[in-house]
């Protein structure tokens, strides 16, 4: 009999496992021990790692246990949070375990809430790491947070062993912090998730927050082995369901994202072929990290959307900016997103106002642009006042938010003020009750001269080579107007034809905000907005009175430049991730779009596809723009990966350069004659169009990461670099020749780039004898070619990222806040 019964538990482990008990209560005096009194709670989902019970009446739980459980945990209620953890480890013998849990107020009565995601911070340390998470903490706590979720790549066993330091449920004490696993949190072990469980807990478990239920996965897999399979996990999953009403709303977390390209049916099956279906189960949205990027794509056919969020720390991949995003839920558990920028306390530039100078409009109004920014609390109002000679003459006057950054106004003044120095004082109300005020004079003075536009600059830097150079000095810069489009603008470069300037923005919350506008160059007026899906995040071109864009989910549109009409639009079909962030080129009647299997030549009048590239695939998002040479080779790019050309005429590949230098690469070509320069990870190179053969290289002792294109003139190789500002090579002996340190970026775009770089991801455009550069420090630059001294500067308190655009007497520039600005030049023209 012994001998059978022995045979029996080792046929089935489970009846080995131990039985575990507790109760689930509220701490009241938050002594961590349950006193007579305090309320048991009832109907608490309570785990083993597989079986899920509910508490009873008095509180109290049993759970059967099984072969692999190292953990009881609780879905932790909505309005409470724990002392300590949601959780407890299995100990020895020990087979009860109490939890204690505390109210907390960051639910609204009628369930809405609010979240921060982020992910993939990736840090080696504990040390350093008090701007990002101090700025995050302070929001948390300003906005009621209800809970911080960290979707993986804490990194490693430093990161793993650092990042709880620096974020959790204590030191963020108005709210609570949950982390999931990532593919390099698998480290080395018994199993890969040892070291994560020993510091953070389960690796799957779920909690409650108004109307919603929140699952957190784990990683199928990573750097190590886990001992978790999928199939357990949802195994886990289906148990915890079956206490979730169905109309609540469930959210899930995880590093990665499901099925090829991002394309789930949300469908797992388990080892008894029954089916855990999310959709069955009111699933709003699934939130990843392990791309580095910013991006949501909602799936038409079932309207669940993917959402990924960035590093906080530093730019993504594709160069996302460095941001927490905030997801605002509703009562039904339906979702708003936003994103708020690390590192900016109070930031505050009069954009519109510099060098004592401001423009004026026609009829003698003065618009008025401010960018202000906190990363602890948005900005809800924004008034100015006006003095002049001691005198007030306008005073607390509101202004217009436009986007995340911009506020605007238009300034009437009364003519006794002209010929007189003004003073404009602007005060920004923050969320929190705090106050900042900021002040900039200006002369009062007749319209100055106007922008005269004259040739086309019809792509990135003027043509399809990219070569940014212009012949005629302009001198003196002038701010002749400034107006908001309504939306960010990341790296899309304005355009300039028949004397109208064509810019694009971002909607990276995908609010219908994404467009294409056209404005007048002489004035500044908007003469049409045309709506895109979504955001465009890199440069435009206009060709054959059409102008062309591509966004991140992959639509090439042509639009008509004469009434802003989609004249046609074609779906490239990338899948959801990488997002599409190249740029687009347009030349003769052609536009090449895509990148990888998706590089596609169409006509440029019907939309019909000239030729289709078969012979190589994208990596991760690129934000690199394609380059056509006058030797009428494409030049594509993908990130981490390697630089390739393309016959223009046919698709057909030339050759592809795998080179250790060209894998770390944002920066877009420049091609002259049959030689193209660019700048890649610490090199720059002189690649041969046709072959793809390196034919130098010059290892640089600083990072160029970015998307500056180098402009080569006649004795000087200039580029924006990751981290020292703007640097300047000899032609011939590639020494540097001067370098102009920037000041410190405002956001971080740069992958990996910390300690407050000096970052330019612009590109340098010449104008006789100066060069012309934005910065993400909020500024644009002019500098003398041949020294880098500085010749004059504008500040507009938002990064720029995009490169400026030159016509005529005008020169065009765009800002991180949407705001597009109008500068006339004193023009000297070249003999």
């Amino acid at each position: 009999m012994k001998k059978i019964l022995l045979g029996m538990l080792l046929a089935f482990p489970s009846i080995l496992s131990a039985q575990y008990t507790g109760k689930v209560y509220v701490d009241t005096n938050h002594n961590g021990r349950y006193d007579k009194g305090e309320t048991l709670m009832k109907g608490i989902s309570v785990s083993d790692g597989l079986n899920v019970v509910q508490t009873d009446g008095k509180g109290q739980f049993t759970l059967p246990g099984h072969e692999k459980a190292r953990f009881v945990f609780i879905t932790t209620p909505s309005g409470y949070k724990t002392e300590n953890a949601y959780y407890h480890r299995i100990e020895g013998k020990e087979v009860s375990y109490d939890f204690g849990l505390l109210r907390y107020n960051a639910v609204q009565t009628d369930g809405s809430h609010r979240f921060i995601h982020i992910s993939d911070t990736e840090i080696g340390e504990a040390q350093g790491q008090d701007e990002w998470t101090e700025g995050m903490r302070e929001y948390a706590a300003n906005e009621k947070v209800a809970f911080i979720i960290h979707t993986g790549d804490i990194c490693y066993v430093g990161g793993l062993n650092s990042h709880i330091k620096v974020m959790n449920s204590s030191n963020m004490p108005e709210t609570q912090v949950f982390y999931a696993i990532g593919n390099h949190d698998l480290v080395a072990g018994k199993y890969g998730e040892e070291l994560f469980e020993k510091i953070y807990g389960p690796t799957f478990y779920s909690f409650e927050v108004g109307n919603v239920h929140y699952i957190v996965t784990p990683m199928p897999g990573g750097d190590y082995s886990p001992s978790y399979r999928m199939n357990e996990v949802f195994s886990w999953m289906a148990n915890d369901l079956k206490y979730v009403d169905k109309n609540k709303a469930i959210y899930v977390f995880n590093h990665t994202i499901p099925g090829e390209c991002g394309c789930p049916d949300f469908k797992f099956t388990l080892k008894n072929q029954e089916v855990v279906d999310l959709l069955a189960h009111n699933l709003k949205a699934w939130l990843y990290g392990h791309w580095h990027v910013n991006h949501i794509y909602t799936h038409p056919d079932n309207q669940v959307a993917v959402i990924c969020s960035s590093t906080p720390i530093y730019g993504g991949i594709d160069h996302a900016s460095s941001a927490f995003r905030v997801m605002h839920i509703d009562a039904k558990g339906d979702f708003t997103s936003d994103f708020h920028y690390s590192y900016l306390d109070k930031k505050m530039v009069i954009a519109s106002i510099q060098n004592h100078q401001s423009a004026i409009s026609p009829d003698g109004t003065i618009p008025l642009t401010v960018n202000a920014y906190s990363t602890a609390s948005p900005v809800v109002r924004m008034i100015y006042s006006c003095t002049s000679d001691g005198k007030v003459l306008l005073k607390n006057k509101p202004m217009k938010q436009q986007s995340d950054f911009a506020w605007t106004a238009e300034i009437s003044l009364p003519s006794t003020a002209k010929g007189h120095y003004v003073t404009v004082i602007a005060e920004a109300q923050y969320a929190n009750g705090e106050i900042s005020k900021k002040t900039a004079s200006f002369l009062y003075e007749d319209q100055q001269q106007p922008i005269v536009t004259d040739k086309d600059w019809n792509n990135l830097l003027g043509n399809p080579t990219h070569t940014g150079l212009v012949e005629d000095t302009l001198v003196a810069p002038r701010l002749a107007w400034t107006t908001n489009v309504g939306s960010n603008i990341y790296m899309s470069a304005p355009v300039v034809s028949e004397g109208f300037v064509y810019v694009a923005s971002l909607d990276e919350n995908e609010t219908g905000k994404a467009s294409i506008t056209k404005i007048e160059a002489a004035t500044g007026q908007i003469v049409w907005k045309s709506p895109l899906k979504s955001s465009v995040r890199n440069s435009i071109a206009i060709d054959g009175g059409l102008v062309f864009a591509q966004d991140v989910q992959g639509i090439v549109y042509a639009i008509d430049t004469k009434n802003g009409a989609i004249v046609w639009q074609k779906d490239l079909k990338i899948g959801v991730t990488p997002a599409l962030n190249d740029g687009l080129v347009a030349k003769d009647g052609i536009v090449y779009a895509g990148t990888g299997y998706q590089l596609t030549a169409f006509k440029g009048q019907t939309g019909e596809i000239i030729w289709q590239n078969k012979d190589w695939g994208r990596g991760e998002g690129c934000v690199a723009t394609l380059t056509l040479s006058e030797d009428n080779v494409l030049i594509g790019s993908r990130h981490w990966g390697a630089l390739f050309g393309n016959n223009a005429e046919t698709g057909k590949m030339l050759w592809q350069d795998w080179d250790k230098d060209l894998r770390f690469r944002a920066a877009t070509p420049a091609a002259w004659g049959d030689v193209m320069y660019v700048t890649s990870a610490n090199s720059l190179l002189m690649v041969e169009n046709k072959t793809g053969r390196i034919l130098m290289r010059k290892k640089l002792n600083y990072g160029v990461e970015v998307a500056s294109t180098p402009l080569v003139t006649k004795d000087a190789i200039i580029f924006g670099t990751s981290n020292n500002g703007v640097v300047a090579l000899d032609k011939e002996t590639l020494e540097e020749k001067w370098h102009f340190k920037t000041r410190e970026a405002m956001i971080l775009s740069a992958p990996y780039q910390g300690n407050h770089p000096n970052t330019v991801e612009t590109s340098p455009v010449l104008c006789g004898n100066q060069v012309y550069i934005g910065a993400s420090d909020g500024t644009l630059y002019a500098l003398d070619a041949q020294s880098g001294r500085l010749q004059w500067r504008h500040s507009m308190g938002a990064p720029l990222f995009a490169t400026i655009a030159i016509s005529g007497n005008g020169l065009f520039a765009v800002d991180f806040g949407g705001n597009v600005y109008g500068f006339s030049c004193e023009l000297k023209k070249s003999r």
